[in-house]
């Protein structure tokens, strides 16, 4: 039988290796400027778009970086995701996104301006077809400088 510490250390040995996910596509090619909807009851609430780029420490892998862009037009800040444990990766292969709902601007004095975000909600996802993410990235003004 082994210490506290010891079991401590093989549990965490044991959730690493869980959080692994091997993509079914380790270039993420579906996701270089890729538009998907986010609905909830079938409703379409805003698109998710993404590029991916190129991490290289700890080893050479794709970058993948998403813009939530809502239905009124208003575009949430950039957030990424990476391996070993491809968090938003793993939700959208899946079909679904955890994300916060539209944030709302706040000013604060010499402070500038602030976002609250909204609560927290697990939307539908489904990618679109890559003709029409390409007419729908160029509805949604979309850069790759929003990323």
């Amino acid at each position: 039988m082994g210490t506290d510490r010891q079991e401590r250390a093989a549990a965490r040995r044991r959730a690493r290796v869980e959080r692994r996910y091997v993509l079914p596509d380790p270039e993420l090619r579906a996701y270089d400027h890729g538009v998907g909807t986010l609905a909830v009851d079938g409703v379409v609430e805003g698109y998710l778009a993404s590029v991916v780029g190129t991490i290289t420490f700890p080893s050479r892998s794709p970058w993948p970086w998403f813009v939530v862009v809502w239905a009124d037009g208003t575009k949430e800040p950039p957030f990424e995701d990476y391996g070993p444990g491809w968090d938003v990766v793993r939700e959208l292969d899946a079909g679904f996104l955890e994300h916060h709902g539209p944030s709302v601007v706040t000013k604060r004095g010499w402070l500038g301006t602030t976002l609250r975000e909204g609560p927290r909600r697990v939307f539908e996802f489904a990618w679109l077809p890559e003709d029409e993410a390409a007419e729908q990235w160029r509805l949604l003004r979309l850069s790759d400088a929003d990323f």
